[in-house]
């Protein structure tokens, strides 16, 4: 599908909408009709009223018939050479041929459908896009800080030893992290760890490998684990609520007690 005849369908551009460029100071206009073509063409030479051209209508084979165009490109060319006899000319159509309502050359508008269809469009196409909109973007925070800047100067010369009406907003860059991780200990024959492992084990093992562990008791337990530092206290303590988020040590004895002791 032609490019005019999408920014049509999109509702970018409407019928009877009015596109116009500039050559060598003549101003030539065309009117958008259905399905995309261009047509109703004026053309104004330096400091003379615009005129119809290409208006004259003809017949063909018993068929009335107007000229019309298929593409800003066509329409461009043809002005500049019927009309004003130049040639050889490399005319950026897309880019020099305006739309009088939004006063955007066409070129920003088939962009914007492109935005708007994204989805359809290649991955090199949507980085070019979106690299254009931030380019946008970029460039508007920039007027805006530009603007408060020259603000603030007028502010200070105007009311000299007179505290800003409205504080400043501080920005800061975000910390890079660090590549190294911090290693966080885990000791596994610690009351955690002990709790951690049987917890894993529980849910996973087999019922002869949990009836297995039972059988040898905690001591074996242990010596699996690890020669222990100290003498790890399995007894519960009395009196006390489990704490699941996170889990307390308490937690954890009464949780390895109960796993041997069941």
């Amino acid at each position: 599908m032609r490019r005019l005849q999408q920014l049509l369908q999109s509702q970018i551009v409407f019928i009877d909408d009015v596109l116009y460029f500039s050559f060598k100071k003549h101003t030539f206009t065309g009117k958008v009709a259905k399905g995309g073509l261009i047509w109703k063409c004026t053309w104004q030479k330096p400091g003379e009223e615009a005129r119809p051209v290409f208006a004259t209508p003809s017949m063909i084979e018993q068929q009335r018939f107007i000229r019309t165009f298929e593409s800003l490109t066509d329409w461009t060319e043809t002005c500049i050479q019927e009309c004003l006899d130049e040639y050889h000319t490399r005319y950026s159509s897309w880019k020099r041929v305006r739309h009088q309502r939004t006063d955007q050359p066409m070129e920003v508008l088939f962009k914007h459908l492109q935005k708007k269809e994204l989805t359809k469009e290649s991955n090199s196409s949507k980085n070019i896009l979106l690299y254009e909109q931030l380019a946008s973007q970029t460039h508007h925070i920039e007027t805006l800080q530009t603007s408060i800047e020259n603000w603030k100067t007028w502010f200070v010369q105007h009311h000299p030893n007179t505290k800003l009406p409205v504080d400043s907003v501080t920005y800061e860059e975000p910390q890079q992290e660090s590549n190294s991780t911090d290693v966080q200990p885990f000791v596994l024959t610690s009351d955690r760890g002990q709790y951690m492992v049987l917890h894993r084990v529980n849910e996973v093992a087999p019922p002869e490998c949990i009836s297995w562990l039972k059988k040898n008791g905690p001591k074996s337990f242990q010596n699996m684990l690890g020669q222990l530092p100290s003498m790890v206290r399995f007894e519960p303590p009395d009196g006390q609520e489990d704490k699941w988020s996170p889990v307390s040590e308490d937690t954890s004895k009464r949780f390895v007690h109960s796993f041997f002791t069941k």
